[in-house]
């Protein structure tokens, strides 16, 4: 069983005790960790490496560089990956995964990919407590902290398992790569808005992204599967 087809290799509906349980021991708990590693890599970024990362310079550099055109580009996809727009990526993710496949389990893993992140990057922004980069700042800001970035982490969590999903389920190979490639087209170009807008550093974008990716694979995993027990069954 591969990872991208651990739920076409077993396609068997979950307890609900056992999905719980699963979700505790394999989802909450390795958020923890993650959440420990999130607030060590912070505090060196923000302590001892603060100066030494040269993000001050980068942020002033997009920021005289900006044109009435970049701004609209940045803003539009900035809006995409905010709250806002997070909230509808999950609720038109969950319908797309249950309408191709009618597994509940499976739709809901963009809720949990959502909410494991937003746990992480609430408790990570709130310990951490980094200041926003010193130059205008061209978005509404939220009430978390700079480090790391709530929009790149949300936005990764969710599309990955969206294209986790659509890799085992879309047969064309050349429409598989197109949307790998859209998809991390946009999410470069979110990276770039977070940073070009002034509302956060370099690192925090990228361990936005970091967290992003490991809490769509713990959602992804978080389920036991056993397809010898679907072959059984089957035989």
């Amino acid at each position: 069983m591969t990872v991208l087809a651990r739920y076409r290799d077993d396609a068997s509906p979950p307890a609900i005790r056992d999905a719980v349980r699963d979700l505790v021991i394999r989802g909450f708990l390795p958020s923890l960790v993650l959440l420990g590693v999130g607030l060590l890599v912070g505090g060196l970024v923000v302590l001892p490496l603060s100066g030494l990362t040269g993000e001050d310079r980068l942020s002033g550099w997009l920021q005289a560089g900006r044109t009435p055109w970049l701004d609209a580009v940045a803003r539009i996809a900035s809006t995409i990956g905010g709250v806002t727009g997070n909230a509808v990526l999950c609720v038109l993710a969950t319908v797309l995964i249950w309408a191709m496949s009618r597994q509940w389990w499976l739709a809901t893993l963009p809720v949990i990919a959502l909410n494991l992140h937003i746990f992480v990057h609430i408790a990570t922004s709130t310990l951490i407590a980094r200041q926003r980069p010193d130059v205008e700042q061209l978005d509404i800001g939220q009430p978390t902290a700079s480090f790391p970035s709530g929009h790149m982490g949300a936005t990764t969590a969710q599309l990955l398992i969206v294209v986790l999903f659509l890799w085992y389920r879309v047969e064309s190979r050349v429409v598989r790569v197109v949307i790998v490639a859209v998809t991390g087209g946009y999410l470069l170009v979110l990276a770039w808005s977070r940073v070009y807008l002034g509302m956060h550093h370099p690192s925090d974008v990228i361990w936005g992204a970091v967290n992003g990716v490991a809490c769509g694979l713990i959602a992804w995993l978080y389920l036991r599967r056993n397809p010898a027990r679907d072959a059984a069954l089957a035989g």
